[in-house]
């Protein structure tokens, strides 16, 4: 049905010169890990093998009149325990100096699936594939206008950077903020929301932006943050923030500051509150072939005054090109507080990756090693103990 659709775009009417590809990739996985899950833990257990998955498959349409450009693009994927089907317009438009750009999408997948026979050999039953198996809204994005100096964007976006410019291998060991949830990188504890954001690029080399949201999306401060003290739907969310990217030489840095906090919008006298602050610092050095980075952040979040988490580390570390070949050394480290008498959980982080080309196949080779010590004692994973050594080789077509 989409190749029908697709074929009938870039066939039927040629007269608009529609651009027609398909795309795909794959990869390859030969790995050994083996895990302590803390210091009580008596044995260590051993994991591996050889793993296969194919990434999206996408066909994009696009077409270009002078000022004006949309693209069409169909993909589908294997995520969430479930195969996801997504439909998306972009385009952008000029109008003397200002470009204005937009995208819509929506999620194809079926709101069920079907289970086992019911008896009948001409019927079967439907059961829920999963909770997540159907678009429940409509799609969220934003409007951005620019005219190359300023720019302005108006709802669901990633207004703010978290700042994170640090390389990995391809093995694991890296630790992230919220590694169950939102599995962010050390930096500004921020990711996608409403809001309105607005640009100025001052040269080059110095830009800055200030974000503001105000909406009543639940558990979404700053695009990242939970409630933190139990308030409800009623409750929504205002924030700022301000992002700004300054060249000095070879070195790149960017910085994001921010906070927001939750208010009962009903019209009520809710007394919940929670406040969330993030700070994110980003380095980047360009000293030809070898290219150090730091990345750090520092977030805090309060509930009504009395409770109290944060999150905070420091990523460290460097590419080193070898012609088209890379290798890349990191170091990190993250502590997590889960109230305002909890001691520190550290999680320590290193690898070590080597990148190179057999022709058109990537080939990554990386070790991986993670160490958590809780001061509390044995709690949080304490004496937990990861080490990973991976063999990857992936294509793009």
């Amino acid at each position: 049905m989409m190749l029908a659709l697709l074929a009938s775009v870039t066939l039927a009417i040629p007269a608009y010169a529609w651009d027609f590809s398909a795309s795909g990739s794959a990869s390859a996985t030969l790995n050994s890990t083996t895990t302590k899950e803390s210091s009580a833990d008596t044995t260590t257990a051993t994991s591996g093998g050889v793993s296969s998955e194919g990434g999206a498959l996408t066909l994009k349409s696009s077409h270009t009149d002078g000022d004006h450009s949309a693209t069409f693009t169909y993909s589908t994927d294997w995520a969430d325990g479930g195969l996801d089907q997504v439909i998306k317009v972009a385009g952008s438009k000029k109008v003397g100096k200002w470009t204005g750009s937009a995208e819509t999408s929506f999620n194809l997948d079926a709101p069920g699936c079907y289970g086992a026979d019911n008896g009948s050999s001409s019927t079967k039953q439907v059961t829920t594939c999963r909770e997540t198996s159907q678009q429940t809204g409509e799609d969220r994005m934003a409007i951005t206008v620019t005219d190359g100096t300023i720019t302005i964007k108006l709802g669901e976006a990633a207004h703010l950077s978290n700042q994170n410019v640090s390389s990995n291998s391809v093995a694991a060991g890296a630790p992230t903020m919220d590694s169950a949830d939102d599995d962010i990188g050390i930096g500004a504890f921020v990711g996608s929301f409403h809001g309105l954001s607005i640009g100025y690029k001052v040269s080059d080399t110095i830009s800055g932006t200030f974000a503001y949201q105000k909406s009543s999306d639940a558990n979404d401060l700053l695009g990242a943050q939970e409630y933190a003290d139990s308030e409800t739907a009623a409750y929504g969310t205002t924030g700022m923030g301000v992002s700004a990217s300054i060249g000095a030489g070879p070195a790149t840095i960017g910085v994001t500051v921010g906070n927001a906090s939750t208010a009962d919008s009903s019209g009520g006298s809710g007394t919940l509150k929670t406040t969330h602050a993030v700070t994110g610092l980003g380095v980047k050095i360009d000293l030809g072939d070898i290219d150090p980075f730091i990345s750090y952040g520092s977030n805090k979040t309060t509930n009504s005054g009395t409770g109290e988490t944060e999150t905070g580390g420091m990523e460290l570390g460097l590419t080193y090109a070898m012609g088209s070949d890379s290798v890349v050394v990191y170091y990190g480290s993250l502590s997590e507080k889960s109230s305002a008498t909890d001691k520190a959980t550290v999680s320590t982080g290193i690898e070590v990756g080597y990148n190179t080309a057999i022709g058109p196949v990537a080939l990554g080779v990386g070790y991986g090693n993670q160490t958590r010590a809780d001061s509390d004692g044995a709690g949080d994973g304490d004496g937990y103990a990861m080490t990973d050594i991976e063999v990857k080789m992936s294509m793009s077509f």
